[in-house]
């Protein structure tokens, strides 16, 4: 395919598994002030003095299309953001959870009576709005990333592991309550993010869905996501499927057991992956989702392995087992497969967004990868 096209052309394309004149790259996941000053060629001072434009300076270079809403670090040290610490859950019971279910109304129409569609509207756009203006401005398309949408499973975030875990095996129908009502209100509140795709002219892609598993796996049983959990999510996510929208799942942990249920769920397509926890593109990509689809990837440098201690050819060797799991780039669009550190060298990254732009879409490499290659040139890291 010859003809250029534009960003939102080729996403579109890409989420759609059709040709694209190049593999889209997706971005917004980079810490630290430094590394960000690098990339956009820019001092510290510089950076500082207005880190929203100089982390979209970063992604020019890095010619993204399609930017989440922005990390902005604004601390020269700041190391992460986001941790769940256990230890500030200190004190606080399982029972907390049961509690907190029984003053939960009982029926749909009381929980609809708590939301305030105008108020959520609002709320919404305060945090969006801004994010659609400058990257328009920039030529960047903007990546509709709505977390609450793909389910309330994290209830850790609010009472710790330990009490949620204990609570699950504890007080089961607490937790299903919790959840039912929880995926309610997020029903509601997608009716009203929904029409937003056609007025910002967002690409036809949702990125969703907070972690459920570990590095051993689902952190509750598959039975137990299978009954509570999977089937609110399908209820939220069906309007924007009847819309052509598809849905794609954050993956961190082992998620082989859990990957056919986020595609029954309504899922469409996996965001990540931890290469380390024997996760296996090649394999995912031979499931299908509920409307018989080739899954999406929005695949997943490692931030764990490859970007921070390999060299140049390990990230090129990434990008070609990702290219050649996914059929020469079908549905595929590059991205980390998380936050990637301050000890990421900037120059890995520069070398995974150019030389994404070298590789043809729909080829064949003469020697396709048949694992992840990170594993192959370095085991003794697993």
């Amino acid at each position: 395919m010859s003809t250029a096209m534009t960003k939102l052309e080729r996403i579109t394309r890409a989420i759609r598994g059709q040709e694209v004149d190049h593999i889209p790259a997706a971005g917004g996941w980079v810490h630290g002030v430094r590394n960000l000053a690098k990339i956009a060629g820019i001092t510290v001072e510089q950076y500082m003095a207005d880190p929203m434009k100089a982390v979209l300076a970063a992604n020019r270079v890095l010619d993204v299309d399609m930017l989440l809403p922005l990390l902005v670090p604004k601390d020269v040290d700041q190391i992460r953001e986001g941790l769940v610490e256990e230890s500030s859950f200190a004190g606080i019971e399982p029972e907390a959870l049961k509690e907190y279910a029984d003053t939960l109304p009982d029926t749909e129409a009381e929980v609809a009576k708590r939301f305030d569609a105008a108020e959520f509207d609002a709320k919404t756009r305060k945090w969006v709005v801004p994010f659609v203006k400058a990257y328009a401005e920039n030529e960047i398309v903007y990546m509709p990333n709505f977390w609450d949408l793909g389910g309330a499973f994290p209830l850790y975030q609010r009472w710790g592991y330990e009490a949620f875990l204990m609570a699950c095996s504890m007080y089961p129908e607490s937790i299903a309550k919790i959840w039912w009502y929880e995926h309610t209100l997020r029903k509601y509140q997608g009716r009203v993010v929904l029409p937003m795709f056609k007025e910002f002219n967002w690409p036809p892609m949702m990125f969703s869905g907070d972690d459920v598993c570990n590095n051993k796996g689902p952190m509750v049983s598959p039975d137990f996501l299978r009954q509570y959990f999977w089937p609110g999510i399908k209820d939220i996510l069906q309007p924007f499927i009847d819309e052509g929208i598809r849905i794609v799942h954050h993956c961190d942990g082992d998620v082989r057991p859990v990957v056919q249920d986020m595609l029954n769920t309504g899922f469409s397509g996996f965001q990540g992956f931890q290469y380390e926890c024997d996760v296996d593109i090649a394999e995912l990509r031979k499931l299908r989702s509920n409307l018989g689809e080739t899954p999406i990837f929005l695949a997943g440098l490692s931030v764990t392995r490859t970007l921070p201690y390999g060299n140049a050819q390990d990230v090129r060797d990434e990008i070609d087992y990702m290219f050649d799991a996914t059929d020469g780039g079908k549905g595929m669009i590059m991205f980390t497969s998380n936050v990637t550190g301050v000890e990421v060298p900037p120059e890995n990254l520069m070398t995974a967004y150019s030389y994404l732009k070298t590789l043809k879409w729909g080829a064949k490499r003469p020697n396709p990868h048949k694992q992840w290659p990170w594993l192959v040139n370095h085991p003794e890291t697993k």
